[in-house]
C-alpha cells in the first residue's frame, strides 16, 4: 500500500489508485500524515478541518471520515478487530506509518542517502537524486494544501527540500563534467527561482567551464540586479567570491580532483557531511555541527579529524573543552580564543563595573563574533560541552544564534545520555536544534571499521572472525576497543577468541582500564590515584606534594603511564589522562573514605604550592575541601565565598551563583560560622541572583540576610542587604500587580530600626519602600510621601552619585498617571546627572524613562529620539535590559506609524534576543501584538494566547474580552467579566491609561451606559495624553479618541465631534496614520 503526497494526495492499493472521498476526508488523511505517527487530538482535528466555528455535527462527521479511511487503509481487516494503521490513541488518532509506503518519506530517505555522496561519489549521488526527484508529480499535497496551515507548512518544507535536491543534482552533474549541457536548464531554473543564489552560482560556473567567461559574468550581474530589485539585498559571499574568481580565472573553478583524507575508520560519511558544512562556512554561511554519542565513541577523534581538514583548507582553528571538575568560568572559550586570536582579550568584559548576566553574555558574544567576522574562515571546536559551566553555555547559546553570515564552522561535542545532560545543557541543545545544525550521532564501529581501526591504532591485523568477536564484546566503542586490544595483545591472545583470557577480560570500559592499571607497580598506581583526585589535568609539583613522594618517583610513574597510553603530556610540568574514562576509572577505584582524605591532601598541597597566587585556584580549593568532608567545611565555604566574589567581579554571574550556593550549603556544616558570615554569603547570593534576573530568588536570600541582621541588632547591615534588590532596576522587582505584604513589613522594620544618624541610608530605604508599595493602591499617598522625603533628604545631604539611585527609585515609585509632571522632571534630571557622571548604563535607562514620560505627554518625536539614543548606547555597551525595552518601544513606534511588517520583525528580534541571552520571558510582547492586531482587524487570532495569558495575569482580562468580542463571542465575554459593578479597579500605574482604553472599548461593545459614564469620568482628566502603555506594552493613540468613542456611545454627539476632531489633529500631526484613519472613520459616524 502506498500513499502519495508529492502531487495531489493519493492512496494506491494493489497497484490501483482508490477514491479517497471528499476534500475534508482527504485533508484529514493529510493532517494525520504530517503528524508523522504521533497522535493528533480530536479537538485539534476539528479545529483544523472546520476552523473556529465548526458545525454542530462536526464530531459525527469526523468519526465517519475516520471509519471510511480505516476501510480504505485496511480493506481486509476483520469486523470488530482493532485497527492497526489508523489507530485510536488518546487524546485522538494516529496514523502508523511503518506499514505504509509514503513517497515523501522515500524522497527524504533518498536525499539523506545521497547527501554524503555528493562530493565523495557524485555519480551515485546523481542517480539517487534523480530517483528522488522523479517521485514528484506536482506540488506537494496539491489538492489539500490550502485547507489548513499544518498541511501548508509541510508542503512548504517538502518544496524547499525539492529545490535543495535540484541544486544538489546540478552540483553532482557539474562535478561529472556536465557543464556543457547544464546552462539551458539552469537558465530556466534561475528564472523560476531568482532568489536562490546557489542556482545562479551553478549557472555561472557551468558557463565559465564551457569557455563562456563573459556570459558567466553577465549571469552574476543579472543575479545581483534580481536580488536588489526583488529582495533589496546584495549578493551573498558565495556569489561575490565566485565573481572575483571568474575575473581572476582562478584555477579553483576548474573541475575538482579527488584527494585522500585523513583516515578515521568507520566515520567517512560523517566526515563528508562535516566537510559540506565546512564548504558553506568558507562561502560565508556559518554552520553549527553537533556531534553526540556515548563516552568513548569517538566524538573528540572526529572533531580532531575535522580540525586537520580545516587547517589543510586554510582555516584558522580554535579548540576548547571542559573537564568534569570545577573549572574557571569560560575555560573552554578561553582555550579556543587563545588559539584563534592569540590571546583571550575578546573574553574580557569591556564594562569597568559588573553588569547583569544577560548584558555580559551579549557583550562578550558581540566581541567574539566580530573578531570571527573580521578574519578568514574559522573552525571553532567546543569539546565535551556537557561539562561546560553555565557562563560558557550562555555564551554558546548567544554566539551560535548569530553565526548565519559569519565564515565559521562551530563544532560542538556532547554526550547523549540523559544522565550526562543537565537542565542547562538540555536548554542549550534545544536552542541549537532551532538553528538547523548538522547532527552527527555516533554509533559503534562495524566489523570492517574495527579491522581498520585496530590496524591503525595497534599496528596489528585481525581477521573478520576476530573483528566480529571484538564487536560482540565492545559494541564497537573505539575507546573500549583500544583498551580491550591492548590487554589481549599483552597476553598474546588477540588472534584467538577461544582463548581463556578473552573470557577473563571484564565487560565494562572502566573495568578494562582498572585491569590494565593492575599491570603497573603499586607506587605508580598510588601516584596516579593522587593525580586523578586533582582532575583530568594536573601539575607534577602538586602531585608530588599530594602523594607525599619524591619528584623522581612521580617522574618514573608518569613515564610508565605514558608508555601504557594512560597519560599524555600538555607541557613538561603538566600532564593529563588520555580520556575522561581513564581518570574516572582510577578515581572511582578509591574507596570513599580514601577519596575524602585524598581531596584534603590535594587541597592542602595546592594551597602550599600556590601560596601568594591563590585567587585563580579558589574554586578548585573549595571543591577539594567540600569533597574532603564536613571536617573541612569552614575551609570549603571560605574558598567558595572568595571564588564567588571573584567571579562576580568579572560578571561571571552563573559561576558566582553556583559558588555562593555552595558556600551557603557548606556553612550549615560549620558550627563556627557566625551570623555576620552567613549574612555576607546570603547577600552575595542574592546579588548574584539579582544580576541573573531572578528577583524572586534574590529577595528570599536578601530577606533572610536582613532578618538575621535585625535579630542581632544591625539595622545598617539589614538595609544594605535589602537594597541589593533595588540596584540597576529599570522596572520593579515584583511580579506585575502583586504586592508582597511580608516584604513591605520587613522594609518597615528595617526603616524603623535604622538610627536617625544614617540619614542617606534611611532615605535610600524610603525610596525602595515607596517602590514596594507601588502595587498596594491603598498606600499610594504614603508611597508618594516616602519618595518625596527620600529625594529631598538625598538632595540636601548626599552627593550627585548618591542621588542617582534614589532618583531612579523615585521615578519607579511615581509611575501613576496623576504624577506625570513630577515624574517627568525626575527623568530630565536623571538624564542630565547620568550623562554628567559618565554613568552609561544609567543614562540609557534614564533615556527610556524620559521617553515614556514624553510619549504619554504627546511629545512623540522627542520620545522616539530618546529611545533611539538609548538603543544606540545599549547596543554599544551591550546593556540587554535597555535593548529589550528600547527595542519594544521602537517596534511600537513602527506599529503606530503603520509600518506593520517592520513592527512584527522588530518584535521577533526582541523575542530572539531574550531567548539567546537566557533571560526570563519579557512579557510586553503580548500587549503590543494585541494592539497591532486590533489596528489590523485581526485581534481574534490572539484569543487563545490571551485566554492563557489572562489566566496568569488578570490585567489581560479586558484585552481577552475584546478578543472574544472580535470572535463574535460577546455573550461569552460578558459572562467572563460579569456586571460593571463587579469590575476591580485597574492598578493606577504606567499601564492604567492604556488598559482603561481597552476596558472602554469592551464596555462600549456591551452598550452599558453606567460603565460608559464612569469611564468618561475616569479618563477625562487625561484627555491630552497618549495611551502609550509604557511605550512598549500597548498603544491606543490619543486618549481623546477613546473619549470620543465613549461620548458617541453615550449619545453625546457634540462632545464626540469635538474630541474626535482634536484626536484626528493629534494623530495627523504626529504621523500616526493608522490611528488617524480610525479616528476619521469614527468622526464621520459622529457627524452623520
Amino acid at each position: 500500500m502506498q500513499v502519495r503526497v508529492l502531487g495531489g494526495i493519493e492512496l494506491v492499493v494493489g497497484g490501483s489508485v482508490v477514491d479517497l472521498g471528499g476534500l475534508k476526508q482527504r485533508a484529514l488523511l493529510a493532517i494525520l500524515l504530517t503528524a508523522d505517527g504521533y497522535a493528533v487530538p480530536v479537538d485539534r482535528l476539528v479545529d483544523l478541518l472546520w476552523g473556529e466555528d465548526p458545525p454542530a455535527k462536526a464530531m459525527t462527521s469526523l468519526h465517519a471520515y475516520i471509519a471510511r479511511l480505516r476501510r480504505l487503509l485496511e480493506p481486509v481487516r476483520e469486523p470488530r478487530t482493532p485497527a492497526r494503521v489508523l489507530v485510536s490513541r488518546p487524546p485522538g488518532y494516529a496514523l502508523l506509518l511503518d506499514g505504509l509506503d509514503v513517497d515523501a518519506r522515500q524522497f527524504t530517505a533518498l536525499l539523506a542517502e545521497a547527501s554524503p555522496l555528493i562530493t565523495a561519489d557524485p555519480a551515485q549521488a546523481e542517480t539517487l537524486l534523480r530517483t528522488a526527484l522523479d517521485l514528484w508529480r506536482g506540488d506537494a499535497f496539491a489538492d489539500v494544501a490550502s485547507t489548513t496551515p499544518a498541511i501548508q507548512t509541510e508542503a512548504a518544507r517538502l518544496e524547499e527540500l525539492r529545490l535543495t535536491a535540484v541544486e544538489d543534482l546540478w552540483a553532482t552533474r557539474l562535478a561529472l563534467s556536465g557543464h556543457r549541457h547544464a546552462a539551458p536548464e539552469l537558465e530556466h531554473l534561475v528564472e523560476s527561482h531568482p532568489l536562490r543564489e546557489r542556482l545562479w552560482a551553478q549557472l555561472a560556473l557551468a558557463l565559465y567551464r564551457s569557455g563562456r567567461q563573459a556570459d558567466a559574468l553577465d549571469a552574476l550581474r543579472r543575479a545581483r540586479r534580481r536580488l536588489i530589485d526583488e529582495a533589496g539585498l546584495d549578493p551573498g559571499t558565495e556569489l561575490r567570491t565566485l565573481e572575483e574568481a571568474v575575473l581572476r580565472q582562478s584555477p579553483d573553478l576548474d573541475l575538482p580532483t579527488s584527494a585522500d583524507s585523513a583516515a578515521l575508520p568507520g566515520r567517512e560519511e560523517q566526515l563528508l557531511e562535516v566537510r559540506r558544512a565546512m564548504d558553506e562556512a568558507t562561502a560565508g554561511r556559518g554552520r553549527v555541527v553537533l556531534v553526540s554519542g556515548e563516552p568513548g565513541i569517538g566524538k573528540t577523534s572526529l572533531a580532531q579529524a575535522v580540525a586537520a581538514d580545516a587547517k589543510a583548507a586554510g582555516f584558522r582553528c580554535g579548540w576548547g573543552g571542559w573537564e568534569p571538575d570545577a573549572t574557571t568560568p569560560l575555560w573552554g572559550w578561553q582555550q579556543a580564543a587563545e588559539q584563534l586570536f592569540g590571546d583571550t582579550g575578546v573574553l574580557q568584559p569591556t564594562s569597568p563595573a559588573p553588569i547583569d548576566a544577560a548584558s555580559s553574555t551579549f557583550q562578550l558574544a558581540g566581541t567574539v563574533v566580530e573578531a570571527l567576522r573580521a578574519g578568514p574562515a574559522s573552525l571553532l571546536v567546543l569539546d565535551d560541552m556537557h561539562w561546560a559551566d553555565a557562563d560558557s553555555l550562555r555564551l554558546l547559546r548567544r554566539i551560535a544564534a548569530t553565526l548565519a553570515d559569519v565564515p565559521v564552522l562551530l563544532v560542538v561535542t556532547c554526550r547523549d545520555a540523559d544522565a550526562d545532560i543537565s537542565t542547562a545543557v538540555a536548554e542549550v541543545l534545544a536552542a541549537l536544534a532551532r538553528l538547523d545544525p548538522v547532527r552527527i550521532g555516533l554509533a559503534g564501529l562495524d566489523e570492517d571499521a574495527i579491522r581498520a581501526h585496530v590496524s591503525l591504532d595497534a599496528g596489528v591485523e585481525v581477521d573478520r572472525q576476530v573483528a566480529a568477536a571484538i564487536r560482540a564484546r565492545t559494541d564497537g566503542n573505539p575507546f573500549y576497543i583500544n583498551e580491550f586490544v591492548r590487554l589481549l595483545t599483552n597476553s598474546g591472545d588477540l588472534s584467538d577468541p577461544a582463548a581463556p583470557s578473552w573470557r577473563e577480560v571484564p565487560g565494562g570500559v572502566r573495568d578494562v582500564v582498572r585491569q590494565r592499571l593492575a599491570q603497573l607497580p603499586d607506587e605508580a598506581r598510588d601516584i596516579l590515584a593522587a593525580a586523578a583526585v586533582l582532575g583530568r589535568s594536573f601539575d607534577l609539583d602538586v602531585v608530588v606534594a599530594a602523594a607525599g613522594v619524591t619528584a623522581e618517583a612521580v617522574d618514573d610513574s608518569v613515564e610508565a603511564a605514558l608508555r601504557c597510553g594512560l597519560l599524555e603530556e600538555e607541557t613538561p610540568s603538566r600532564y593529563r589522562f588520555t580520556h575522561a574514562l581513564v581518570r574516572d576509572a582510577i578515581y572511582r577505584s578509591l574507596p570513599a573514605p580514601a577519596r575524602a582524605r585524598a581531596h584534603a591532601r590535594a587541597a592542602q598541597s595546592l594551597e602550599r604550592q600556590r601560596i601568594g597566587h591563590l585567587e585563580p585556584h579558589t574554586a578548585q580549593l573549595a571543591e577539594h575541601y567540600r569533597l574532603a568532608g564536613s571536617v573541612h567545611a569552614r575551609s570549603a565555604w571560605t574558598f567558595a565565598n572568595r571564588a564567588a566574589r571573584r567571579a562576580a567581579e568579572r560578571s561571571a554571574h552563573d559561576e558566582a551563583l553556583r559558588l555562593f550556593r555552595m558556600a551557603a550549603e557548606l556553612q550549615d556544616q560549620d558550627p563556627m560560622a557566625t551570623a555576620e558570615e552567613r549574612e555576607a554569603v546570603l547577600t552575595g547570593l542574592g546579588r548574584a541572583q539579582h544580576w541573573m534576573a531572578r528577583p524572586v530568588e534574590a529577595w528570599v536570600s536578601l530577606a533572610d540576610a536582613a532578618r538575621s541582621a535585625l535579630t542581632r541588632g544591625d539595622a545598617v547591615a539589614a538595609a544594605q542587604a535589602l537594597l541589593v534588590i533595588s540596584e540597576r532596576n529599570i522596572w520593579t522587582w515584583r511580579d506585575y500587580g502583586m504586592p508582597d505584604e511580608a516584604a513591605i513589613q520587613l522594609w518597615d522594620q528595617v526603616l524603623s530600626a535604622l538610627p536617625t544618624s544614617e540619614t542617606l541610608l534611611r532615605a535610600h530605604v524610603q525610596a525602595a519602600l515607596a517602590v514596594e508599595l507601588l502595587y498596594q493602591p491603598e498606600s499610594a499617598d504614603r508611597a508618594t510621601s516616602l519618595a518625596t522625603d527620600a529625594l529631598l533628604t538625598t538632595r540636601q545631604a548626599g552627593s550627585a552619585r548618591q542621588l542617582l539611585p534614589v532618583l531612579q527609585l523615585t521615578h519607579l515609585a511615581m509611575e501613576r498617571p496623576d504624577l506625570l509632571d513630577r515624574r517627568a522632571a525626575i527623568a530630565d534630571e536623571l538624564v542630565i546627572l547620568a550623562g554628567r557622571h559618565d554613568d552609561i548604563t544609567g543614562l540609557a535607562a534614564a533615556l527610556c524613562m524620559r521617553a515614556v514620560d514624553r510619549a504619554e505627554r504627546g511629545a512623540w518625536e522627542q520620545a522616539v529620539a530618546d529611545m533611539r539614543r538609548a538603543e544606540r548606547i545599549a547596543a554599544q555597551h551591550q546593556f540587554v535590559p535597555v535593548l529589550l525595552i528600547a527595542g519594544s518601544a521602537l517596534a511600537l513606534e513602527r506599529q503606530a506609524v503603520g509600518d506593520f511588517a517592520a513592527a512584527e520583525t522588530a518584535l521577533e528580534r526582541i523575542v530572539m534576543l531574550q531567548s539567546t541571552v537566557s533571560m526570563a520571558p519579557f512579557a510586553l510582547g503580548i500587549g503590543q501584538l494585541a494592539t497591532l492586531r486590533m489596528i489590523q482587524g485581526r485581534l481574534a487570532e490572539l484569543e487563545p494566547a490571551l485566554h492563557e495569558g489572562a489566566a496568569h495575569q488578570p490585567v489581560l482580562r479586558d484585552l481577552h474580552a475584546l478578543a472574544l468580542i472580535a470572535c463574535s463571542r460577546t455573550d461569552e465575554a460578558k459572562m467572563m467579566l460579569g456586571d460593571w459593578a463587579e469590575q476591580r479597579p485597574l492598578l493606577r500605574d504606567f499601564l492604567w491609561i492604556g488598559m482603561t482604553g481597552v476596558r472602554a472599548r469592551v464596555w462600549i461593545e456591551f452598550g452599558d451606559q453606567r460603565a460608559i459614564a464612569d469611564l468618561r469620568e475616569q479618563l477625562t482628566p487625561y484627555a491630552d495624553r497618549l495611551a502609550v502603555g509604557g511605550m512598549g506594552a500597548f498603544f491606543l493613540g490619543s486618549v481623546r479618541h477613546t473619549l470620543g468613542q465613549l461620548a458617541l456611545a453615550a449619545g453625546d454627539r457634540a462632545a464626540a465631534r469635538d474630541l474626535l476632531r482634536a484626536a484626528l489633529d493629534t494623530h495627523r500631526r504626529l504621523g500616526l496614520e493608522p490611528h488617524a484613519a480610525a479616528t476619521a472613520t469614527l468622526l464621520r459616524q459622529a457627524e452623520q
